[in-house]
């Protein structure tokens, strides 16, 4: 099974279809961690399995939070904002402990990193329109689920992989 998970394009339109377009027939689910800038209503959602608002999405349609369950556990999806990710992932981790979820994907930061804590997945894919950190790429993230094992592979904005970014975590 594999997952798509993007985030922070901040009204990148084109760049958004076009890795959905080029990737939907390749995974199984594809997230949306927020700040997209679109309505809640376009039609670039139609492919999106979950998408949340960001603190930049000001359409009262998207919900905050939002969890979805796969045949590979269930997924909790947040932008990051209102859970203190500009100073650690621990809230993001006990909210999805709480919720029973397995992954957790979240933005904000514009910063990508995957760490597997306590059972759960936690990812922010980066940004789609602007990098910070060490990392300068606009980066998503597609998540590889394997029977004893996650992989996780950071792609740019124009749909390279980034093979000094993967990671591989036992489950």
């Amino acid at each position: 099974m594999k997952f798509l998970v993007m985030s922070d394009n901040h009204g990148r339109w084109q760049k958004v279809q076009d890795i959905i377009n080029a990737l939907k027939e390749q995974v199984d689910f594809i997230f949306h961690c927020g700040d997209s800038e679109f309505p809640s209503d376009d039609p670039i959602w139609e492919d999106v399995d979950s998408v949340v608002s960001g603190n930049m999405d000001y359409d009262p349609q998207y919900r905050k939070i939002q969890t979805l369950e796969t045949p590979a556990g269930k997924v909790l999806v947040l932008h990051g904002h209102r859970h203190g990710v500009n100073h650690s992932n621990t809230q993001v981790l006990d909210l999805a402990q709480e919720m029973g979820a397995q992954f957790a994907f979240h933005g904000h930061t514009h910063r990508l990193y995957a760490e597997y804590k306590n059972n759960v997945l936690l990812l922010n894919p980066g940004s789609l329109n602007h990098s910070r950190g060490p990392i300068k790429e606009k980066t998503f993230a597609i998540i590889t689920l394997e029977s004893d094992a996650i992989l996780v592979d950071f792609y740019d904005d124009l749909l390279n992989k980034i093979p000094r970014l993967s990671q591989s975590f036992n489950r």
